[in-house]
């Protein structure tokens, strides 16, 4: 689907896919819509060539993150994941540009590898083994058992005690924080459930309204202080800056972890203004 660069030097990487962004026209809103339309007739030719008219979009929000010593060529490959998904989920009816929709998920990838490279790299390599060999095992159980796997199943197919899978799942936010409870309203809720609750709203509702500001802003208004300011810095959606769930954190004095929990929980608050469909409700 798209072109792939096994350059590793940054400025190879940059060229590479410069070459190839001149290849393609900008498309205009008219186009945008045909080829949608398309899209949502299952027509994979329209899918490519509405990712391809945009990876300009992708170099140019990769490029604003080269200082954090993360390639180059792995910020743009994140980001085209990201314009892939837009691709997928974009929603002609709600009339907005393709990049105004696309910016967000672009971002969201590219952030999401800062997020893990900051990670890894405070992480001894001993532990980093670790948790690759209890995610690949917590994916292959699920898949046998067609449910997520306890702890207690874990520990007996890697023949580690549970207290050492709970150490290691210390380390893996994206895999613990799925099993996080917190209270939603009258019930309790695992991380997992309420992004399977969220579904489309999140990517369809939230995501494409981050640019209507005056929406934003009331929603935002719904939500606790902390929920709020998080957002905010997260989405970038005071100064147009986005921050790593690190740099949040340490803003906070709290943990990368419990900024990802907040995020969480504030993005499963306003799912109730957003219908299955991910459309607003009108009403705040």
């Amino acid at each position: 689907m798209l072109p792939s660069s096994h350059e590793s030097d940054g400025s190879s990487a940059l060229g590479y896919w410069l070459s190839h962004m001149v290849q393609h026209e900008l498309l205009t809103h008219e186009e945008e819509i045909g080829l949608a339309k398309r899209i949502e007739k299952g027509d994979e030719s329209a899918l490519n060539q509405l990712i391809r008219s945009n990876l300009r979009l992708v170099v140019s929000i990769a490029i604003k993150y080269k200082g954090y010593n993360v390639p180059l060529e792995d910020l743009i490959q994140e980001g085209n994941l990201g314009l892939m998904k837009a691709a997928q989920k974009f929603n002609y009816r709600k009339n907005f540009r393709f990049s105004t929709y696309a910016i967000w998920w672009i971002r969201q990838r590219v952030m999401r590898s800062l997020d893990n490279y900051s990670r890894s790299i405070r992480l001894p390599s001993h532990i980093v083994a670790k948790i690759h060999k209890l995610e690949s095992t917590y994916i292959a159980l699920g898949v046998s058992l067609g449910r997520t796997p306890t702890a207690d199943e874990l520990s007996n197919e890697l023949n580690l005690d549970s207290e050492e899978i709970l150490t290691i799942w210390s380390h893996r936010v994206d895999v613990i924080s799925l099993e996080m409870a917190f209270r939603d309203g009258d019930r309790t809720k695992t991380v997992a459930e309420v992004i399977e609750d969220i579904g489309s709203n999140l990517e369809n509702g939230i995501i494409a309204d981050m640019e209507n500001h005056d929406l934003v802003t009331q929603l935002l208004g719904k939500l606790k202080s902390r929920e709020r300011e998080v957002l905010k810095m997260r989405y970038g959606l005071e100064n147009g800056e986005e921050m790593t769930l690190r740099e949040i954190g340490e803003k906070f004095q709290v943990t990368r972890e419990r900024i990802r929990q907040l995020e969480i929980e504030a993005i499963s608050h306003l799912q109730k203004f957003y219908d299955k469909d991910g459309d607003f409700c009108g009403r705040v």
